[in-house]
């Protein structure tokens, strides 16, 4: 699903102000958990998988399966 459509169908169930609070608090997640994922001395070294992730995606939809599951 397209960010603007997870965001929309966030902002529907929670409001506007809600959704960005908790939209942002999920990406400040998602950042961490990827810098500490990087930072762990003991995690192997995984060649050629350096892909940029798209934090903000993520974000949303764990948002977004976390406002379905109120329906």
């Amino acid at each position: 699903m397209e960010k603007k459509a997870l965001m929309k169908k966030i902002t529907d169930k929670v409001g506007t102000e809600s959704a960005i609070s908790v939209v942002m608090q999920a990406y400040n997640t998602e950042l961490m958990t990827t810098l500490l994922g990087r930072l762990e001395e003991n995690k192997p070294k995984m060649l050629g998988l350096n892909k940029a992730r798209d934090h903000l995606a993520v974000a949303l939809e764990r948002v977004a399966e976390v406002c379905d599951l109120t329906e």
